[in-house]
């Protein structure tokens, strides 16, 4: 369907209720409807396109006002539909009942900007503490640090008997040896069985959104990468992208090509990464250890393409930061087919170990028409026969012109997920052998001015957990007026609750680890004094000082 189609069927559909309509770029919709209408126009792109899954939804602060965008991708299209609340009583109808999967989404506009999502399942604090006081929204314009209220007292969740006492509440961290990151999930289990799990994030977020309103755009390129370190070349692509469609930046053909390039190294280093982890959490050491000397050679040619072995600092508005020598080109293809030949090997053992098929075949089964009411994306939803990889139906940089198949399997289960990520590492060793033998000559990067044109823009790519999404609002200064993110993980997390329910205790890391979760993409974090309740924001030289102080705080 063209957009002009689109519109005149969704014009049909709702008439008057449509206040303004738009397409800035192709395949991206922009429409604004009336108050109350949001359902109307969401179960009208339901209904035409039945695959649609919800990105996130982005609250914007407009003064006297709060504007909510759902960006839903309906297989052709990312459509946005707008609506605007008073901010004095901003309440709106929930959507959970159309889509499950945006569950998470509105208990994250309702924790920082107040929205009351009416008819939401479990309308609750999804980021900030329970001690936040309940006035106070971070995200919103008028909001000071310095205005803060203290903290109140909270009482901790302890492992418990439940109220009917045939289930036991255990909780798994923050603090934990299994996790790598501070995140607290509440298992309720019946015996060995478990039968229901709570994840509460908010554990080690850095509050970047509200940070990238203090910067200029390109000072915003260092600060999205630093979401995620093993997602960001990913994340300083996506907002690249964003950037540029607003400016209307024309990146030379060289620089998408190695874009491409390092943003299937990064994928390829961190599909490594959870495999040779998740061998860890199933018992297989000896397969970690394999796995991670492969990644090493990854991480080497990052850093000669880069310059860093984990922070690329590649992507840039306008193009990358540095070319790529013809010599270290016939490196890079030499070394990935050196490890295709292991990818094989990976592939008997996951396919034929019989401790692998124990602890990963039917164990945390996601079914394919649960992964699209839940939205899920990346391995995740592909394990469960879901097509939603960006690089393929939404393609950007230079992968509308390199070959490339989507890996999809109809298990389901906790094997299918990994599976997935072992058959896309040869596919990134394919693409990347393809850019490097069709490389066009010219330039790599153009000048950009610091100044980006009044608008706004939703730009996607396909991290290596999935669907990574950047929204970026400008009012034509240097700095961007709003910057939303949404990280795979958080639109990963809410299928954990449909996939451990009659799972043992035993699978809970086998399960967890085929989601391969990075917390640190969604959480917050804030420096407190627990006896004044004062708060603040240290430097990494505060910290250094207060530490070889010997301070008590």
């Amino acid at each position: 369907m063209s957009e002009k189609n689109f519109m005149a069927a969704f014009l049909e559909w709702l008439g008057d209720a449509v206040l303004d309509f738009k397409v800035p770029h192709p395949r991206r919709v922009f429409i604004l409807v009336k108050y109350g209408y949001h359902k109307d126009a969401i179960s009208w792109l339901l209904k035409k396109f039945p695959l649609t899954i919800i990105s996130t939804i982005t609250g914007v602060d407009l003064s006297d006002m709060i504007e909510l965008n759902y960006h839903l991708w309906c297989g052709v299209a990312e459509v946005t539909v707008r609506t605007r609340l008073p901010k004095t009583k901003p309440i709106i109808e929930s959507i959970t009942d159309l889509i499950p999967g945006a569950a998470l989404y509105e208990r994250e506009v309702f924790d920082l900007f107040g929205v009351v999502f009416l008819g939401h399942p479990d309308l609750k604090r999804l980021l900030l503490p329970e001690s936040w006081p309940q006035d106070q929204y971070p995200l919103r314009k008028d909001w000071r640090m310095n205005n803060q209220a203290p903290i109140l007292e909270v009482k901790p969740i302890e492992a418990e008997l439940s109220r009917d006492k045939s289930t036991v509440n255990v909780v798994l961290g923050p603090q934990h040896p299994a996790l790598h990151e501070p995140e607290r999930f509440l298992f309720k289990v019946d015996g060995e069985i478990v039968v229901d799990v709570e994840p509460r994030l908010g554990y080690a977020h850095r509050g970047i959104e509200k940070a990238a309103e203090r910067l200029m755009f390109f000072q915003n390129v260092h600060l999205v990468e630093r979401v995620c370190g093993i997602c960001n070349v990913a994340h300083t692509t996506c907002f690249c992208q964003a950037v540029e469609l607003l400016g209307d930046i024309d990146v030379p053909p060289r620089a998408k090509y190695l874009r491409v390039i390092i943003h299937e190294l990064n994928r390829i280093h961190s599909h490594l990464l959870l495999l040779g982890v998740a061998g860890l959490e199933i018992g297989f050491e000896t397969l970690f250890q394999y796995i991670w000397r492969d990644r090493e050679i990854i991480l080497d040619l990052m850093e000669k393409a880069t310059g860093n072995r984990v922070m690329a600092e590649f992507s840039t508005i306008g193009g990358v930061r540095r070319d790529l020598t013809s010599t270290l080109a016939d490196e890079i293809e030499r070394k990935l087919n050196s490890i295709k030949k292991r990818i094989k090997f990976y592939r008997k053992v996951f396919k034929n170990d019989p401790i692998i098929n124990l602890r990963t075949r039917g164990v945390g089964v996601l079914k394919e028409s649960d992964a699209l009411k839940l939205s899920v994306v990346g391995p995740v939803a592909r394990g469960s026969n879901v097509k939603v990889d960006v690089r393929k139906h939404d393609p950007y940089a230079a992968y509308d012109e390199i070959p490339f198949e989507e890996i999809t399997y109809d298990d389901c289960d906790s094997w299918a997920r990994f599976m997935v990520r072992l058959d896309e590492l040869e596919e990134s060793i394919d693409i990347i052998t393809y850019a490097v033998n069709h490389l066009p000559s010219g330039p790599y990067r153009v000048r950009v001015p610091r100044k980006i044109p009044e608008g706004e823009s939703v730009s996607r790519v396909e991290a290596p957990r999935g669907e990574l999404i950047h929204y970026v609002k400008s009012n034509g200064t240097a700095y961007p007026e709003r910057v939303k993110i949404r990280s795979p993980t958080l639109g990963n997390i809410i299928s954990m609750k449909a996939m451990i329910k009659g799972c043992y205790i035993a699978d809970i890391p086998t399960v967890m680890a085929s989601l391969d979760p990075c917390f640190s993409c969604t959480d917050r974090m804030v420096f407190v004094d627990v006896r004044s309740g004062d708060r603040w924001v240290w430097s990494i030289n505060d910290i250094k000082a207060r530490m070889g102080s010997g301070s008590e705080h």
